[in-house]
């Protein structure tokens, strides 16, 4: 493992509309991958940290520094902003960050798999392994805990994190081939395991063949997006579970047709699931047909507390995935993701395709859609709404961000780190909004080129 050196950030650059073009993807492509298509690993090096000086210290995560009422002429003093932070995990097997989230006091919940780095192409390293790390920071970057178990072949891994008393931690992802051991039995399927704020299991469930998406809430409970499996169709399903595990309810997709994938999922501080992906119909949810011509497209769909249906809304005739839904503190939708055809919302012609995010209100009104940035290497596009209202997209190595008007903000090049053979390459892969100042990011960084490349999964904090 490589030692950390001094992080390098790169100023967010105010740009034009001109930048919003369609980011290409390198010959190396996306990040290896065994059956899979996840990869991560073992060490880990803790970047530089800023200090603020002394007299000037910010008061520690959690807690809240002694307030004095200003004087007339003494104005109130601004905010202290976010320190950045950076560390690198990895062993000699290839990782990559494969979800992250932020929980209670805004500790940062980080999912990281890793896969051997043998293949057709590269011998096989001493030391390489299997293995799935699951671990938890504060807000600032320190560690708290982290949990390695040994896996075999696992996918979509993701974690969501309850910002309630209980703080307690969700692992899903699919167990296909082999079933996988959290410390409370076999998990087989699509998993959903529940882990106390220390880091101990305390019940899992199989919530279908396959989960592709899981979001916590402020009680202990969780939703869980997968599919159930049937000779005839593979038909998603949303799952509602309360903090003891026992299902509230749970929502199929009956008709869903071959072209389906329904892979993301969040939570609105008033308990309303936003599920966002591409669903090939006719699908009737509570009386109301989704894709009635059965031509596909993208979907936006949003349950009550009570699993009712409370709006919808579609983008025919479009092909492609949806990386990420996200919902802010207003209630504003934020859906990004990659299209293969022509994208209209609200009016406005995404017409070539490639990456996107677009946003809609509380109740379902649509807003904007731009292309955001994605620079050299793009393994997929992700959106946050943050706390103030502004929404970030993270693509290939560019984080862009808008306001809450669609109005560019900028953009920030993520610049690799430590990289010791000179030819290193990074790509995004998780993004969530920090509940104070900040974006956290995560995703895989590849050092060195031919057949000699190691991969290391990297967690930064970035500030605007």
């Amino acid at each position: 493992m490589r030692s950390a050196r001094r992080v390098i950030w790169g100023g967010w650059a105010l740009l034009g509309a001109g930048l919003l073009g369609l980011g290409s993807t390198a010959c190396g492509g996306g990040a290896p991958a065994d059956e899979t298509g996840d990869v991560t690993g073992g060490t880990e090096a803790q970047g530089t940290v800023p200090a603020p000086a002394p007299e000037t210290a910010a008061p520690s995560p959690g807690t809240q520094a002694p307030t004095q009422a200003p004087s007339a002429e003494t104005p109130a003093p601004a905010a202290p902003a976010a320190s950045p932070w950076s560390l690198k995990q990895g062993g000699p097997q290839d990782d990559t960050g494969s979800g992250l989230a932020v929980g209670r006091g805004g500790d940062v919940l980080w999912v990281t798999s890793g896969t051997p780095r043998s293949d057709e192409d590269r011998d096989q390293v001493d030391g390489e392994r299997l293995v799935l790390t699951l671990s938890r920071y504060s807000a600032d970057g320190t560690k708290q805990w982290a949990k390695e178990f040994e896996r075999n072949r696992l996918s979509d891994l993701r974690v969501a994190g309850s910002t309630g008393t209980d703080g307690a931690v969700f692992l899903s992802g699919n167990a296909f081939l082999y079933s996988a051991d959290f410390g409370l039995g076999e998990a087989q399927d699509g998993f959903l395991v529940k882990f106390s704020q220390a880091g101990e299991p305390e019940w899992q469930r199989r919530v279908g063949q396959k989960v592709y998406a899981v979001a916590a809430d402020a009680a202990g409970g969780v939703v869980a997006l997968g599919e159930e499996w049937t000779p005839e169709a593979h038909t998603p399903q949303l799952v509602r579970y309360a903090e003891d595990g026992t299902a509230s309810w749970t929502k199929t997709f009956d008709g869903a047709r071959e072209g389906t994938l329904l892979s993301a999922v969040a939570l609105s501080g008033t308990g309303t699931s936003v599920v966002a992906g591409r669903l090939v119909g006719p699908v009737t949810v509570d009386g109301r047909t989704f894709d009635a011509r059965g031509t596909g497209g993208f979907v936006v769909l949003a349950f009550g507390a009570d699993g009712a249906l409370a709006w919808g809304r579609e983008v025919p005739g479009v092909n492609g995935r949806v990386g990420s839904v996200s919902v802010g503190a207003d209630g504003t939708v934020a859906v990004a993701g990659e299209a293969v055809g022509l994208l209209v919302w609200n009016g406005v012609a995404l017409d070539e395709g490639g990456p996107f995010v677009l946003t809609a209100t509380a109740d379902g009104q649509e807003r904007w859609v731009k292309q955001p940035t994605c620079g050299a290497t793009s393994v997929g596009t992700v959106a946050a709404v943050e706390p103030a209202g502004p929404v970030a997209t993270a693509c290939g190595n560019t984080v862009t961000r808008y306001a809450a008007d669609g109005a560019l903000l900028g953009t920030k090049s993520l610049a690799p780190e430590a990289c010791e053979s000179g030819t290193c390459s990074l790509a995004t892969t998780a993004l969530v909004a920090a509940p104070e100042s900040g974006l956290v990011v995560s995703g895989w960084q590849r050092d060195g080129a031919g057949s000699t490349w190691n991969q290391d999964a990297f967690l930064r904090l970035v500030t605007p």
